[in-house]
């Protein structure tokens, strides 16, 4: 598989723009369906307390999942390489290479925008519109850009489930925002600077399992 490494200030833009026609599409569709957001966008104090507790609980839940898919492939090597990929192989070969460049203001700006824009557009307009299980399963979709990221796709869709839940719960999207984007920062952060680029990758993806600039500094040492 190869690498996805595009200049921070190139996917910066991916970001701002894709997230930007979410909002904007948002924006629109409540206004052709008569859906009003303000009563939700009202804050009540527990709502970010209760979106930092379940954002702090996706992100737990994400290292589990990622841990098993680990050990799966230790015990199991052999049934590495199928056409779906694991969560240990999208986010060493896929998700921390496409992080690899990019500063702390970076996670931030992605982090605030995707987790604000989504949820709008998600749990605002769709599952409004429609119900808590359509937007959670559309989210689980936008997630997943082919087959091969099924279960990526599986687990957003779990984690948009989670979302609106709690948005039924509190009447507000303060609450699945702060979630949505404390998750976001602390998995961003852990892609760029945590210990993935350690870790092999799978064989045969292609993936180095190195950041960028890894092997022209091991070769000045040497």
């Amino acid at each position: 598989m190869r690498e996805l490494r595009p200049d921070r200030g190139l996917l910066l833009n991916i970001v701002l723009y894709v997230e930007g026609a979410l909002l904007l599409i948002a924006t629109i569709w409540c206004w052709l369906g008569n859906i009003s957001l303000a009563p939700v966008l009202v804050p009540h104090g527990k709502d970010f307390a209760i979106g930092a507790a379940m954002g702090i609980a996706l992100v737990f839940t994400s290292i589990v999942i990622y841990a098993g898919s680990f050990l799966l492939e230790k015990l199991f090597p052999e049934r590495t390489g199928g056409p779906i990929l694991s969560m240990k192989q999208i986010a060493v070969d896929d998700l921390a290479p496409l992080f690899a460049s990019s500063t702390f203001l970076d996670a931030l700006v992605i982090a605030v925008v995707s987790g604000f824009c989504e949820e709008v557009f998600f749990r605002g307009a769709l599952q409004l519109d429609f119900n808590l299980y359509i937007a959670a399963g559309i989210f689980g979709m936008f997630h997943m850009p082919t087959f091969r990221y099924l279960t990526y796709g599986i687990w957003a869709m779990i984690a948009g489930l989670m979302f609106g839940l709690v948005m039924e719960t509190t009447q507000s999207l303060w609450a699945p925002v702060t979630g949505h984007v404390l998750n976001n920062l602390i998995v961003i952060l852990f892609l760029r600077y945590g210990p993935l680029n350690k870790i092999p990758s799978t064989p045969g993806s292609g993936a180095t399992g190195q950041k960028p600039g890894a092997d022209s500094d091991s070769s000045k040492r040497s």
